[in-house]
């Protein structure tokens, strides 16, 4: 997925490091450096948990709600990570350059249709070139009450497949490679839930972001993407 790789390196957060002293605040009581950091780790775990809770959302008038469940593909690393390929050897016949991507999640309310894209981690910014909007009539429910868009990434034309999100789509299964060259800082997906009268957008950049590689090559085939 080439057109999710450009932007520049994001920047890596610098650990502190807190030696033992004792600080006088102005009301002339006294905190030792180690209790602010204790203060600290809670409120930087804290802060972990309000994150995730981008995975899921609420529309502003409470006409729905929905949390994406996983983003993954058909392509997996042998130690379990999912991924995506931009140039695939030994692949199915023609889908060299083809990643499917699968978004389960859960809704509840009247959904009048939802706006699908991919964003890239590494700009955390919106890729045009991977956008679709479906109508809640091609939304495919699961036996769990959930909903699930497969989709192909092809990344020869930059562009999700125009017919590739269907009621019943060619469920591509999962297949284990090895992978070389990384591209960027991987994609997470971005749902735009519509209602007939709000919407809200929720992300999988907290619960699971796909990394991309230049070259990946197909070492067998395991299981279905589906349940």
């Amino acid at each position: 997925m080439k057109s999710l790789s450009g932007g520049p390196a994001e920047q890596q957060t610098g650990i502190l490091r807190l030696a033992q002293e004792t600080i006088t605040l102005a009301s002339g009581g006294q905190v030792t450096v180690d209790s602010m950091k204790n203060l600290m780790i809670g409120m930087i775990g804290l802060s972990g948990i309000l994150a995730a809770c981008g995975s899921s959302g609420v529309a502003p008038d409470g006409s729905a709600s929905a949390r994406i469940v996983d983003l993954t593909t058909e392509y997996t690393t042998g130690a379990g990570q999912y991924v995506g390929c931009d140039n695939v050897s030994n692949a199915s016949a023609g889908r060299s350059a083809s990643t499917q991507v699968k978004i389960e999640f859960a809704a509840a309310g009247t959904i009048q249709s939802v706006d699908l894209s991919l964003y890239s981690n590494t700009s955390a910014q919106e890729d045009p070139n991977f956008k679709e909007n479906v109508p809640a009539s091609k939304l495919q429910k699961l036996e769990n009450g959930n909903y699930v868009f497969y989709f192909d990434a092809n990344s020869s034309t930059g562009k999700l497949l125009p017919t590739s999100i269907v009621v019943s789509p060619a469920v591509q299964k999962v297949k284990t490679v090895t992978v070389a060259n990384k591209v960027g800082n991987g994609f997470y997906t971005n749902l735009k839930i519509n209602t007939s009268t709000s919407s809200f957008d929720i992300d999988s950049r907290y619960l699971r972001v796909i990394p991309v590689y230049s070259n990946c090559t197909v070492q067998n085939t395991a299981q279905p993407l589906s349940n």
